[in-house]
């Protein structure tokens, strides 16, 4: 031992009930005394003395000496002192407790003001750090409770025994544990700025995260399969889609054939209109003009009215002409209005071709790779080579038929959108010819009511009748005839020209397009069953993915539970092996399997807790010996209770018996 402590000598005065008492102490000393007198109180003087405490660690006790009433005597000083021995060398501590009494200004009795503790270090007075501080050079408290009290150690938490025992090992490492095992040193390269019990529960938390998901497959199997459709027959449905596909392709083309000859026909009509409307217009010019020379020839008798009547001839003809010329524009917008519905059905039909065509799928017939003489199918790289040249063209084809048709639809947009432009011309310059005939209409009711007011007036003699007059030049008129009956026969053609009805066509094309329509609905229902199938194999593969991940976890957990057993039996074997009376355990396993810390002390497999006093005392010694040699010092063992046990365990600390003697009314040294 580098450093021991022995008691030489010990003196209390006036300390818990004893006046004046010194002992002196060999290296065993036994002393004897009834229950009460003061036996255990030696080793509260001692403890008090060093640290200020008595022997169960309190600091608040009663140390004053009390009278035959139980009061405290006041006014005497309360003193442990001890020559102990450290290292050979001898040293005198003190310690006294004094009241500290004052006289007050105008009182004739001093007043108890408070206790005060003076400290002495070989006779020289020393402050109280000072004292402290000499004491923790020789010896730790701590260390000191442990060392000199035979239950002091296995009065401790569970915790602070356990880190002690530890202490006395060393902490041994992980990486110690795991040496050479290379299972071990797997598990040790995994705990990267975490520790093993950190890493155990987030292994865990994740095995927890693991089981959830895979409890939860089951249940999404079982929703997607409730919510797969019944299947149809899908092969009927696919050329029942396309007999009516080749069906709307037939309706489509009579649609486009008669489309193009109504589009001749319109063209023909609007020449037709065109040459009415001049024809007309040649005759107005020739009526005006007629009418203009019979006024001249009639206006030196009835002028006003002439010139009434001459202006409201103007404006018929002028509403003539504007008439006619609405008529011509409103036939010419009819014949518009009929190009632009068939624009829009053609590029309706056009988007709907696309669609068509776009959903081509290549279907191979496994036939058409085998050889046609004798049946044998051909090689699976020949077979391969065929499919991607068949896939290929099938690929050009597509995107050609495609492109076809996106231009024809572009064309048919482009002509749309002219013929919308003309019509909207068409429809401003009606709009405009409308309102001029309302006001033309309005000059002609105040022009003959002019007219009805002059005729109404008294008259020299009757005027000539001007629309017998001008009749009658316009029969003499050759061209005048000439183009009437011109006129007469291009009216009678445009009457008789022949339309062009595709309603029929057009409602068979909608009934044929919505039984393709519920065709299609039909068939988005193998694309749902394919959609939950490749789900269900998606939710069975993550399923066997959960589980090897939870298997791969528990293998996981239970090389930790391996490294923790080891872990444990090496802890143990290593502390164990410094004591020769007790064992301690570490670990304990729960329920589940898993190990948790504990410190428990074992007498030959009894818990400390059940054995015997004699069991307990000798327990006790065999860990205040390890500390001892763990420490390198020793310290006087106070053993209370001596009586009760026959024989101790040898100890190289010196020992005080405490030995309950009922024959000695007095404390009795021996």
């Amino acid at each position: 031992m580098e450093n021991s402590i022995a008691i030489k000598q010990i003196t209390l005065k006036n300390f818990k009930g004893i006046r004046n008492l010194t002992i002196n102490f060999n290296h065993v000393t036994n002393i004897f005394g009834e229950n009460g007198i003061g036996k255990t109180t030696i080793f509260d003087g001692f403890t008090w003395l060093l640290f200020g405490k008595d022997s169960t660690d309190r600091k608040d006790f009663e140390i004053k000496t009390l009278d035959k009433d139980n009061k405290v005597i006041p006014q005497i000083e309360h003193e442990v002192s001890a020559v102990i021995d450290v290292k050979g060398e001898e040293i005198v501590i003190r310690r006294i407790l004094k009241e500290n009494w004052v006289k007050k200004r105008g009182s004739l009795d001093a007043e108890f003001s408070g206790n005060v503790t003076e400290y002495f270090w070989n006779e020289v007075p020393k402050q109280q750090k000072e004292f402290h501080e000499k004491i923790a050079s020789i010896l730790d408290e701590s260390v000191f409770k442990m060392i000199t009290n035979p239950l002091a150690f296995n009065s401790l938490k569970w915790q602070d025994k356990r880190s002690a025992l530890i202490e006395l090992v060393g902490n041994v490492s992980d990486a110690e544990i795991a040496g050479n095992d290379q299972m071990f040193t797997e598990l040790m390269a995994k705990l990267t700025n975490k520790s093993l019990d950190e890493y155990k529960k987030q292994l865990a938390a994740q095995r927890k995260l693991l089981n959830d998901a895979i409890k939860s497959i089951p249940t999404r199997v079982d929703e997607v399969t409730r919510n797969t459709p019944e299947a149809l027959d899908f092969d009927a449905l696919k050329k029942e889609k396309e007999v009516l596909i080749n069906s709307l392709n037939d309706v489509q083309a009579q649609i486009d054939d008669k489309t193009k000859a109504f589009d001749a026909i319109l063209s023909k009509r609007n020449a037709v209109a065109n040459e009415v409307f001049e024809l007309k217009s040649k005759l107005q010019n020739i009526e005006f003009e007629t009418k203009q020379a019979v006024s001249r020839s009639m206006k030196s008798e009835t002028s006003g009215v002439n010139d009434l009547n001459n202006e409201l001839s103007a404006k018929k003809a002028e509403l003539q002409t504007y008439e006619n010329g609405l008529t011509t524009l409103g036939l010419k917008l009819k014949g518009l209005n009929e190009q632009l519905n068939n624009f829009t059905t053609g590029i309706a039909y056009k988007r709907t071709e696309w669609g068509l065509e776009n959903e081509k799928e290549l279907n191979f017939d496994e036939a058409n790779f085998a050889c046609p003489t004798c049946k044998r199918d051909f090689e699976a790289s020949d077979v391969e080579a065929k499919k991607e040249e068949l896939k290929a063209n099938f690929i050009k084809t597509k995107n050609e038929n495609l492109s076809k048709i996106s231009a024809e639809g572009k064309s048919l947009t482009e002509q749309k959108s002219a013929v919308e432009n003309e019509i909207n011309s068409l429809e401003i310059r009606i709009e405009n010819g409308n309102t001029s005939v309302k006001t033309i209409l309005l000059d002609i009711l105040n022009i003959e009511e002019k007219i009805k007011h002059l005729e109404n007036a008294p008259k020299s003699s009757e005027p000539q009748d001007e629309t017998v007059l001008v009749a009658n030049e316009l029969a003499k008129n050759s061209d005048y005839k000439k183009l009437k009956t011109e006129l007469s026969e291009k009216e009678t053609a445009l009457q008789q020209q022949e339309t062009i009805n595709v309603d029929d066509l057009k409602a068979a094309k909608a009934s044929i397009e919505s039984e393709i329509a519920e065709i299609n609905r039909g068939l988005a229902i193998e694309d749902q069953i394919k959609a939950s199938i490749k789900r269900i194999e998606e939710l069975q593969n993550q399923e066997t993915t959960l589980a090897q991940q939870i298997s791969d976890l528990e293998k996981e957990q239970y090389t930790i539970e391996l490294f923790i057993k080891k872990k444990i039996d090496t802890l143990e074997s290593l502390i164990n092996e410094k004591f020769n009376f007790v064992k301690f355990k570490l670990f304990e396993t729960q329920i589940n399997g898993a190990e948790v810390e504990c410190c428990h002390t074992l007498i030959d497999g009894v818990p400390f807790s059940d054995a015997n006093t004699a069991s307990k005392i000798n327990a006790g010694l065999d860990i205040i010996n390890t500390l001892c040699e763990y420490y390198k010092i020793t310290a006087p063992i106070f053993i209370d209770n001596r009586e009760s046990i026959v024989d101790i365990i040898e100890c190289k600390s010196q020992i005080v018996n405490l030995i309950v003697s009922k024959p000695d009314k007095k404390l009795r040294v021996a």
